[in-house]
């Protein structure tokens, strides 16, 4: 149901592209060549197709109505009975004009993926191609062949017209589609941006190859007409040459009836016979006697046979003169006019009162002929004596006739023009005072204004209007095609440009639509993720954060942005727990990306908060953005704490009872109660083995809650490594045997003494945590070697096993707690996994550096490293290391 808002926007939309059709075609029709029916571009109908597009068939009315309108506007109308027709040509044209815009519109739907945003290239290249070139066929071949039904054309201009009606359509959907879809088309926001990448450089481009068209055109007519205003004045000038030398033979004979009193029709005669009648376009001479009553009924019984020779000659009526022509000569030797009295009809009468009452030539103004020929009488007066007298009155009283010469005007022109070539242009020769034409057709209202030339000659008492046009076959010999060759190649230039850019913009939207759409789904992850991120550029300025940063650190969003981001972050040196917390700079980024890290973050009362960073570096263009993902660690932290607080409180009452306990089933075992049964001795001695074990994982998380907060003191001192290592053997070699393992020492061949400044219990920690595991992870009968070495002011001690090796997917968790390789040879139910951590840390408090090497199915090396320094002065460069 189509409510009335919608049917009067439909109505106001169709009135409007009607409005717009009949403006721009009116407009384009001023460009338009011979035969003036088709333009080089004709926005009209890129209009009305995109409006169609955009708003749907029913503007095909308004398309209708301004087609219509147009075509009816360009025609003339003087005849009103030949409406009918002219109506039936309107309407045939514009149903035309609606046919093309339908078919264009149904196919670029139906083909061309049609969308109004236009950002794909196959839906714009089909637009372009169905709506332009193919749809164009329509509207010029029907067109042309309603003219030529019409018969606005002839045969020989169908071609040419076709041609120019085809190019312009075309050029006018291709140039002005894009512009009416930057007005009016949807997303809106897309077509305004595409004003001034698309718009703007197709219209200056049509704009400029107009103009130069125009100029072009104008100076070709400019030229034109200079050239035919010229030849016009010449055959002006010649044509009035030739009516004067006419003339001569008139005052010839002037001056024979002036000279002698009495003249005969023989005289007459004879002065005339070898005058050159054709050439001269001479009819008729007469010689044209004013006679009065009395003496015309003297002649009467002569001129008598007139009654007979012409019988629709009526007798003159009664008057006190009359001016009867007596003698007459011609080509053809036609004497049926004497007698006949030239003063009964009123423009002979007004010629030859000119001529008397002034002295001079007279001519009249144009006549029809009894054979009904276009001709024109000139008059010269002839006075008694022979003499012109001097005032009007005598010259009335004295006028004893006239010579008279009666001239064909299309005879006298032609042979006055002889030496032009007539078919190059059309004269029209016409009397101001009365405004018959003496010579030509009424000249046609499509003929070129800019090259009608006129002019005025006043002669013989008449003024005539004197008005040269090109010919039709001058005009299409000179049509000027030249610039319209450059305004349409110029178009079809800009035409090809406007859809590369829009193609080119079309693209980028689709770009820019997809960067919004991912920007706005990442925008919305990083707004909704449950953990703090921060964005940091490559001068360590913050570039973005997400709300959950501003709930962390308690600063607004806003003013995080562009601040150093060692305002919220900064870190401990590794293992100078007892040093200030450091800023966390870019340099320090560097080095952790890809790594997960502990820092410390600062929120805006300056409370530390424990955080763990995962660092990600993007490289972007020429920037570097780093990523920053912070955890909170303080609800760990605090459970952690806890926990170690509860196993440090069990741990301390389990020591006691342990050592209790321990130390009772010693005594048991020793047989100081007296010996017992086998079979109670051994159970004692596995109570006993699980008791010491028990102790031990006692003593580890002990110590692992020292390292944890710092309560653990090293106690250095000078300890020589040869000797260490043969006590560390002689501990581990019990444990060695329980195993079928071999423990082996090598020592390197220097026989100088190697010393390290540092705890020697702690050290012996150590390298029974390395050696009770090799012998753990080794075969019966395998070897574990305890070795050392000096490396360039490092002390290296080894201990190498012939185990399974340790899976490369385990290196970033061994030295964890509570890490064990997950192993069917690994006996992990003997371990706490305590060990490695232990060691770990107690090697990085003495400045050293635990790690590993290890093949899969032949063994494990774990390598110590100690900084060495000669021992004459090793305990002052220790103690400056310090």
């Amino acid at each position: 149901m189509i409510t009335l808002s919608a049917f009067s926007t439909a109505l106001i939309r169709n009135l409007l592209l009607a409005l717009g059709y009949f403006a721009f075609g009116y407009l384009a029709l001023m460009l338009a060549i011979a035969p003036g029916l088709a333009t080089a571009v004709f926005p009209s109908v890129g209009i009305a197709i995109a409006a169609t597009l955009l708003w749907g068939y029913p503007m095909l009315f308004g398309t209708f109505l301004g087609s219509f309108v147009l075509i009816f506007s360009r025609g003339d109308w003087p005849d009103s009975s030949l409406w009918p027709e002219q109506l039936q040509h309107c309407f045939s044209m514009a149903a035309v004009t609606v046919l093309t815009v339908a078919i264009a519109v149904w196919s670029v739907r139906r083909f061309a993926d049609f969308h109004t945003a236009l950002t794909y290239e196959r839906s714009i290249i089909g637009l372009f191609i169905l709506a332009g070139p193919v749809a164009c066929l329509i509207s010029s071949g029907l067109s042309t062949a309603v003219l030529l039904q019409h018969n606005v054309l002839s045969t020989d201009e169908v071609q040419l017209n076709w041609l120019t009606w085809w190019i312009g359509d075309m050029l006018g959907v291709m140039i002005f589609l894009p512009l009416t879809f930057m007005l009016f088309a949807r997303p809106r926001a897309l077509w305004r941006s595409r004003w001034l990448t698309v718009g703007l450089p197709l219209l200056v481009c049509a704009v400029l190859v107009t103009a130069l068209s125009i100029r072009a055109r104008f100076q070709y007519q400019d030229t034109q007409q200079q050239r035919f205003f010229d030849q016009a004045e010449q055959i002006n000038a010649t044509f009035q040459f030739r009516v004067s030398k006419v003339l001569q033979k008139m005052q010839s004979l002037e001056r024979l009836f002036a000279t002698q009193p009495e003249i005969t029709d023989a005289m007459f005669q004879q002065f005339l016979q070898h005058y050159p009648w054709q050439e001269s376009g001479v009819l008729y001479f007469d010689w044209v006697e004013q006679v009065s009553h009395a003496q015309r009924l003297e002649l009467e019984p002569a001129l008598a046979f007139l009654e007979y020779a012409n019988p629709g000659v009526k007798y003159a009526e009664v008057r006190p003169s009359y001016s009867i022509v007596r003698y007459m000569a011609s080509a053809t030797g036609d004497r049926s006019l004497i007698g006949l009295d030239l003063s009964a009809e009123a423009k002979r009468k007004e010629a030859m009162d000119y001529a008397r009452d002034k002295g001079e030539i007279s001519m009249t103004a144009p006549v029809k002929l009894v054979n009904g020929d276009d001709a024109v009488l000139f008059f010269i007066p002839v006075y008694q004596h022979g003499t012109e007298p001097k005032t009007q009155a005598e010259r009335r009283q004295q006028l004893r006739g006239f010579v008279c010469g009666i001239f064909s005007t299309k005879v006298l022109v032609q042979t006055s023009l002889s030496q032009y070539d007539n078919s190059q242009f059309n004269l029209q020769i016409r009397d101001l005072g009365t405004g018959d034409l003496y010579y030509g057709a009424p000249l046609a209202s499509s003929d070129p204004q800019w090259l009608n030339w006129v002019n005025f000659w006043s002669y013989a008492g008449r003024t005539m209007e004197l008005q040269l046009v090109p010919s039709a076959k001058m005009l299409a010999a000179n049509s000027g095609q030249q610039s319209w060759y450059v305004l349409t190649g110029g178009l079809v230039l800009s035409s090809l440009l406007g859809i590369f850019l829009l193609v080119l913009t079309g693209r980028s939207a689709r770009i820019e639509h997809l960067i919004a759409q991912r920007t706005k789904e990442l925008s919305s992850i990083l707004d909704n993720a449950v953990e703090s991120i921060i964005i940091v550029d490559q001068q360590g300025l913050i570039e973005r954060v997400n709300k959950e940063t501003s709930l962390l650190f308690g600063y607004p969003m806003p003013a995080l942005l562009r601040q150093p981001v060692s305002k919220l972050l900064a870190y401990l040196p590794e293992h100078k727990n007892h040093q200030l917390l450091q800023p966390l700079m870019l340099e320090q980024l560097n080095l952790w990306v890809g790594h997960t890290v502990e820092v410390t973050g600062l929120n805006q009362e300056g409370q530390q908060i424990p955080l763990e960073m995962g660092l990600s570096r993007v490289d972007i263009a020429d920037k570097h953005l780093y990523t920053l993902m912070l955890h909170d660690l303080r609800e760990r932290k605090k459970i952690d704490r806890m926990k170690s607080e509860f196993i440090s409180t069990v741990s301390h009452e389990l020591r006691t009872p342990l050592t209790s306990i321990n130390g009772s089933l010693g005594l048991l075992a020793g047989g100081v109660v007296g010996e017992l049964p086998p079979q109670a001795q051994q159970l004692v001695q596995i109570a006993k083995t699980n008791t010491d074990r028990l102790a031990r994982l006692v003593n580890d998380i002990l110590d692992i809650e020292k390292l944890e907060f710092g309560q653990l003191k090293l106690q250095p001192s000078e300890v020589e490594v040869l000797a260490l290592l043969q006590e560390a053997k002689a501990q581990n070699q019990a444990y060695a045997d329980k195993y079928l393992v071999r423990l082996d020492l090598v020592a390197p061949p220097e026989a100088a003494p190697v010393y390290l400044y540092q705890d020697k219990f702690r050290l012996l920690q150590i390298l029974s945590n390395l050696i009770s595991n090799a012998i753990k992870f080794s075969p019966s009968h395998s070897v574990v070697t305890l070795s050392y070495q000096l490396k360039q002011q490092q002390l290296v001690i080894q201990v190498t096993d012939q185990g399974a090796g340790i899976a490369e997917s385990f290196r970033s968790k061994i030295f964890q707690k509570f890490a064990q390789a997950d192993s069917s040879d690994s006996r992990s139910n003997q371990g706490s996994g305590l060990g490695l951590n232990i060691s770990k840390t107690l090697v990085e408090m003495m400045q050293g550096s635990i790690d590993f090497e290890s093949e899969l199915g032949k063994g494990t090396c774990f390598s110590l490293t100690f900084p060495y320094y000669p021992s004459f002065n090793r305990h002052e460069k220790t103690q400056q290391s310090e």
